[in-house]
This record gives structure tokens, C-alpha cells and sequence, in this order.
């Protein structure tokens, strides 16, 4: 009859917009996993002497971009700089503020010598974003490793960022807790240089906030005593082994 009709008619438009709602919400999450993917390093390059690696998990359902990045490349001189860093909100204007401090970060790497001018410059950089490009603070580790001898040496500054950590090959990790401030805050943020020497078997660890604000099913925060305990329960690598600065 003329009500069955109308149900079924119903249940077909409700059908339709159902499957509908749910092309477009995987064309959206393909859209932000394509952007986000073409704001990471398609692989990570060779580096002499070492060994380099990566995670990226992102958090949540995969709609929004997320702000954390990573990056390394060859400056010269024998020299490779590698960064870690986390942009304040998720989204497209994060997107667009990794990809200004990434690019602004290779170009200073490459007329400035010293971890800390370059940073300043990523944090001018900053400051001199129009609104629609986005407001938010950036916090970072951007460091530069040199081989002397056997022995690889990071100089690095870290800009509000999560310390990075130095595990060693006998098990044992210290948390290199360097000071500094947030980029794009204040036109002079106080950062403070740091070096670490890594040496055969030893490790750089370089991580983001999502691992260090992550929590137990019993509520505790892991933080960075967490991760540095975790790294020690690691078994100690043989001293064989060459120094891996692993991202």
C-alpha cells in the first residue's frame, strides 16, 4: 500500500545518505593522510657512520593534520641536521606551520653554523606569520651531527621541546634536559646550547609530547623518567656496534 511505499522510499533516502556521509568521510581521511604524509621525509636518507630511524603514529581518527614532524638532511661540511618538533593545534594551519619552520629550518642550516642562530631564525620566522597562516607556538629540537674520529657529536638546542635522551650501549640513558623557550612566543626566547657525544652503540632518541603525556589504564603520566626507563630495560647493544642516533 501507499504507507509501505513511503517507508520504503524512506529507508532508501536514509540509505543513500548513509553511504553518502560515508564516501565523503574517507575521501576527507584520505585527503588528510596524503597532506600529512607529504609533510614527512618519504624515507630517511643514508648517514655515514650511523643509523637512523623513525616512528610516526598519528593519534586520533586521521580527519584532523596533526602537528608533530621530523626532519634530516645533509648541511654540509659533513655535517647532517636533523629536527623533532611539535606545532601548537592540528589542521591545516599546522600543516602550514610545519612546512614554514621545516623550510625555513633548511635554509638557515645552510648559511648558519650554530644550532641556536637557527632556531632564532625559525622563531623570526614565526613572528612574522600573517594571522591567516596561523599564530600557534612551535617547540623543537633541531640539533647537527659531525663525525670526529669514531665518535659522532650532536650539537642541538631544544626549544620547550621534549629533552631528547642519550642511551647508552650499556643500557644506562640520561636525559639531556637543556634549557630553552618556545618559537614564535617572544622575539628573543632564551635558548641555551647542548652537546652530546655518542659513541659506539650509543643512541640519540628524540621524541614528541604523545609519548611522554601518554597514560597508564591506572591514570599515571609516563613522562620523561618513563621513557628513560624504558630505554634501560632495554637490552645494552654490543659495543661493536656504531653509533645510531634513532628518531
Amino acid at each position: 500500500d501507499g504507507r509501505t511505499v513511503a517507508l520504503a522510499e524512506e529507508l532508501a533516502r536514509r540509505a543513500a545518505a548513509s553511504a553518502r556521509n560515508a564516501r565523503q568521510y574517507a575521501q576527507r581521511v584520505r585527503l588528510a593522510r596524503d597532506l600529512q604524509a607529504g609533510l614527512l621525509l618519504p624515507e630517511l636518507p643514508s648517514l655515514p657512520g650511523a643509523t637512523l630511524a623513525a616512528f610516526y603514529e598519528p593519534a586520533g581518527e586521521g580527519l584532523e593534520i596533526g602537528g608533530d614532524f621530523y626532519d634530516v638532511f645533509e648541511r654540509g661540511d659533513d655535517r647532517w641536521a636533523f629536527m623533532v618538533g611539535d606545532v601548537c593545534g592540528r589542521g591545516a594551519l599546522a600543516a602550514t606551520t610545519t612546512g614554514l619552520v621545516r623550510h625555513t629550518a633548511r635554509a638557515a642550516a645552510r648559511l648558519l653554523n650554530d644550532p641556536v642562530a637557527v632556531a632564532r631564525a625559525v622563531n623570526a620566522a614565526l613572528l612574522e606569520r600573517s594571522p591567516h597562516q596561523g599564530t600557534g607556538f612551535v617547540t623543537l629540537v633541531y640539533g647537527e651531527l659531525a663525525r670526529t674520529g669514531g665518535l659522532l657529536t650532536a650539537d642541538f638546542v631544544r626549544a620547550g621541546h621534549t629533552p631528547p635522551l642519550r642511551h647508552r650501549a650499556d643500557g644506562t640513558t640520561e636525559i639531556l634536559d637543556v634549557p630553552g623557550m618556545l618559537l614564535g612566543v617572544t622575539p628573543d626566547p632564551v635558548l641555551r646550547p647542548g652537546r652530546v657525544v655518542l659513541r659506539p652503540g650509543d643512541s640519540l632518541v628524540t621524541v614528541t609530547d604523545g609519548i611522554t603525556e601518554a597514560r597508564s589504564a591506572a591514570g599515571v603520566l609516563f613522562d620523561e623518567r618513563g621513557l628513560a626507563a624504558a630505554l634501560a630495560a632495554c637490552e645494552p647493544r654490543p659495543t661493536t656496534a656504531r653509533a645510531a642516533p634513532d628518531r
